[in-house]
């Protein structure tokens, strides 16, 4: 049996995450982008190239969408927890995401998408998403919208 996993925040060190910039979170959205090879994939793709994350709560948001398609998740998951570091979601991340609630709840912003601000939040990185909504969303990070607005 493995030991409990302790509750003490687990922010990195400032030594750290120097060596996290160029890193950045993506939300659902964005590997959805890439996987479906929709507007700005390569966008998408760029940002993983130089250094990603996604949360395991976003991990799961990709998994149902491609079960709900009936493409094999398992095999496209592996190849992208090969280039992406999954985090989990910490007593820390939930605890930020509810307190997000307030700041994004005009624009709709479900916890999934507070899964990966709470995480961007944690890292001190930017979030990328190709969700236009998170355009006006001030919570302190940086948020990367990888697909063109509508025309």
């Amino acid at each position: 049996m493995s030991e409990p996993q302790s509750d003490e925040p687990t922010d990195p060190p400032g030594e750290h995450r120097a060596h996290l910039r160029g890193f950045s979170v993506l939300d659902a959205s964005a590997l959805l982008n890439l996987l479906f090879q929709e507007p700005d994939a390569t966008a998408v793709a760029d940002v993983i190239a130089e250094g990603a994350a996604v949360s395991a709560v976003n991990l799961s948001e990709v998994a149902a969408v491609l079960v709900r398609d009936e493409r094999d998740a398992d095999r496209i998951l592996r190849a992208v927890t090969a280039q992406v570091n999954v985090e989990p979601f910490t007593t820390e991340d939930a605890l930020a995401a509810a307190a997000l609630w307030s700041p994004t709840r005009a624009t709709g912003l479900s916890l999934g998408d507070r899964a990966c601000l709470a995480l961007a939040q944690r890292l001190g990185v930017p979030a990328v998403t190709a969700d236009h909504e998170w355009a006006t969303v001030n919570v302190g990070i940086t948020i990367q919208v990888v697909r063109p607005a509508p025309s």
